[in-house]
């Protein structure tokens, strides 16, 4: 067999992911045909996909050196950079690539996105109309730059990029523009113009109201701005024109859970959703939140467990299963879970005050002050975290320390007036002014 049977059969395997039996075939297209630039560039990828990427690096390197023109390797080389997080090399590679090739619009599109990024927002700009000066009608690279720019927060260049897209979109299919056009949709609303992001919207679904994205913006467009029953509406309306969506019902079903009404027909969503879309994980995630406002903690386990399957390194099932074990008394297993949460996203101050509560249990309080002021870092706002390390100091008796955190605490938001009647540290503080002032706050009275 020729080398370029083995590679045909590798590509296929690796768009079907099946990369260790694609890695095995481009192997064998390698040992018909050591030198190709080709296959070892393919080799490369595939070695990155599974996570090798010391031995990915290589093939490319190799693959370049047989090939110094060829954008392939300059790409492969950039994507192994922006795992390791080595921002010199991701724009050296990805600029080396350009340079190699100015008509490859994926250089274009990674530099551009890793701008956005790093919140470089006029880099991101300027990055993608190297490309949209010289092709003007590339509606996919317009709808990528908004993209870019929506996420990096700066929604009026977003809008301008979206309004392009939409005036040179010309796939027969009507997706590009329909797409272009919610993007625009969203973007007024994040300007705060609700009118007119909901004549948006109604203008796409008019058209085509098997479009489900813009049934699911408009909801959350509505729910943004406070209008709760609209949102229901629309996320129904949007089941209706769109009875196979796994996406509405998940939407509909994260409503319900939010506005605390109809948590049997939340859970009959969110399983219906999780059926038609298996690897979705936020659907997961939603079945596990509808199954804990149902009180079923081991189906909620069980779907953040198949989160888990999923991506085994995910930081917030990670977090929700710790938290269920440790409801459940299984301390050991919910610090393993914690542990794990934090080893992806040690930054999480909700991560870092449920670890602090397995210590503060333990009456290991000065472990426990440490992840709360973490927290606290990471947060300033986060009351929860202030509220414990309130208790802290109390126990200790610092008592005017304590009263500082409850009122950043209140600042922040904390209500619980009861756990602060009630909670034996805080009795000296019973008959303190300041504390019953804070208290009445707590339940309602003005600041």
């Amino acid at each position: 067999m020729e080398h370029e049977d083995f590679l045909e059969q590798g590509e296929t395997l690796s768009e079907e992911g099946l990369f260790e039996e694609a890695l095995a075939r481009f192997e064998q297209a390698l040992a018909s045909s050591p030198d190709n630039p080709e296959v070892i560039e393919a080799v490369g990828r595939t070695l990155l996909n599974l996570d090798r990427l010391e031995e990915a690096e290589a093939s490319f390197l190799d693959a370049l050196e047989l090939d110094p023109e060829w954008a392939g390797p300059r790409m492969g080389l950039a994507l192994v950079a922006l795992r390791r997080d080595e921002p010199f090399k991701i724009v050296h590679h990805l600029e080396r690539a350009i340079e190699a090739d100015p008509e490859y619009p994926d250089a274009y599109v990674e530099l551009g996105r890793y701008y956005g990024i790093m919140g470089e927002g006029s880099l991101a700009k300027a990055t993608f109309e190297r490309w949209t000066v010289r092709n003007p009608g590339d509606a996919d690279m317009l709808i990528n730059a908004g993209l870019t720019l929506f996420d990096a927060a700066d929604y009026a260049q977003a809008l301008e990029f979206f309004e392009a897209a939409m005036s040179v979109a010309e796939d027969p299919e009507g997706e590009q523009e329909s797409g272009a056009r919610t993007f625009r949709a969203n973007s007024l609303d994040m300007l705060g113009r609700y009118p007119e992001a909901v004549a948006a919207y109604e203008e796409v679904i008019d058209e085509m109201p098997d479009w489900w994205e813009a049934h699911a913006n408009l909801g959350i467009c509505h729910a943004r701005n406070g209008y709760m029953d609209e949102a229901e509406a629309a996320f129904r309306r949007g089941l209706e024109d769109c009875p196979g969506s796994p996406e509405i019902r998940d939407e509909l079903a994260a409503h319900l859970l939010a506005q605390e009404k109809n948590l049997e027909e939340a859970l009959k969503l969110s399983e219906e959703a999780v059926a038609l879309g298996r690897d979705e994980v936020r659907h997961l995630y939603t079945l596990g939140e509808a199954r804990l406002a149902t009180n079923d903690e081991n189906g909620a386990a069980e779907a953040y467990r198949s989160v888990l399957d999923l991506d085994p390194a995910d930081p917030n099932a990670h977090l929700e299963l710790g938290l269920l074990c440790e409801r459940g008394g299984d301390v050991a297993t919910a610090e393993e879970h914690f542990v794990e949460a934090l080893k992806e996203d040690p930054a999480n101050p909700r991560a870092l005050y449920s670890y602090a509560s397995l210590y503060y249990t333990a009456d290991d309080l000065e472990t426990a002050e440490e992840l709360l002021a973490r927290a606290v870092a990471m947060d300033p706002s986060y009351s929860p975290a202030l509220s414990a390390l309130a208790s802290i100091r109390a126990r200790r008796g610092e008592y005017g320390v304590a009263l500082d955190y409850i009122e950043k605490a209140v600042e922040a938001g904390e209500d619980d007036a009861g756990h602060f009647e009630r909670a034996l540290e805080f009795a000296p503080l019973r008959t303190n002014p300041r504390f019953r002032r804070l208290l009445s706050i707590m339940n309602g009275a003005p600041g």
